[in-house]
């Protein structure tokens, strides 16, 4: 795990609300990119199933193995409902088919 990288998860895990948590992910989102990996770990330390749905959305146009989705992400969202997964590998899904396309 990169340095940078470690920095934002060690961020996420000391925010005390879906709001920061929205801010620190946003302000990642206009500088980085990130694998499909990366983005599990990231989802698997939010602490509410919305907010990893919405920051899967948020996050998904930086994603740069979005073929990668379905068996890089399934690990780290396996708690949520089945709707959820798919909605989730869905967003990632649909980032690298509009820049296939």
């Amino acid at each position: 795990m990169s340095v940078l990288f470690g920095q934002l998860i060690s961020r996420l895990q000391l925010s005390g609300s879906p709001t920061e948590r929205e801010e620190i992910l946003a302000a990642a989102s206009n500088r980085h990119v990130f694998t499909c990996h990366q983005l599990g770990i990231i989802l698997m330390n939010l602490k509410y199933s919305a907010e990893r749905e919405t920051m899967s959305q948020l996050l998904a146009p930086q994603v740069v193995d979005p073929e990668n989705a379905s068996s890089h992400l399934l690990p780290y969202i396996a708690c949520e409902s089945c709707a959820v997964r798919e909605r989730i590998v869905g967003a990632v899904l649909a980032r690298g088919e509009s820049t296939t396309a």
